[in-house]
């Protein structure tokens, strides 16, 4: 158990943001997009196998996107949620599991999509998912309260169609 503690502590001092006060998850979400200068969308996603991905993080050219397994446990969602912002927050680098790049995909009146790069825990050595899973449950039992976050209901239509055909081609 202290070794764990003491290795959680190591990792909060490598994060490239500062732990915002009171912590919640939409403020930690807010000082990573301060830091990062870019938007980063929490969204609901529906996985139709049981064995496909219960939390994907995918950055396109203008934004990140976490997202989550809809039908999951409120508790799990935000754990989903924070070991997703973790990774970003320890600038891990995952292998490209999906990259868009061949062709931009028009998305009707906004940006093209250039790139998009889909992490899910495959693509992500094993040191990194620990460290990803220790901060979350870290910070997880000290949030301030829990909010309720998106749906890809609220996305663009287009950039939905794009996060869903991700999410399907990582759960064949």
């Amino acid at each position: 158990m202290w070794h764990q503690k003491h290795r959680a502590h190591r990792l909060l001092r490598r994060l490239d943001v500062a732990l915002p006060v009171p912590l919640t998850v939409s403020a930690l979400v807010s000082a990573l997009e301060e830091k990062r200068g870019r938007p980063i969308h929490l969204v609901a996603m529906t996985v139709d196998e049981p064995t496909g991905p219960c939390g994907l993080w995918v950055a396109t050219a203008e934004a990140d996107y976490v997202l989550f397994d809809r039908d999951s446990p409120p508790v799990l969602q935000v754990q989903t949620t924070l070991h997703e912002l973790m990774h970003i927050a320890l600038k891990h680098i995952g292998t490209t599991v999906v990259d868009g790049a061949a062709q931009p995909i028009e998305r009707g009146d906004a940006d093209p999509v250039e790139t998009v790069l889909a992490r899910s825990s495959a693509s992500f050595d094993q040191q990194q998912e620990m460290d990803a899973e220790l901060l979350a449950t870290y910070l997880g039992a000290r949030l301030d309260r829990v909010e309720e976050v998106g749906a890809f209901e609220d996305l663009h239509e287009d950039t939905a169609a794009v996060m869903y055909r991700i999410a399907a081609a990582l759960t064949h």
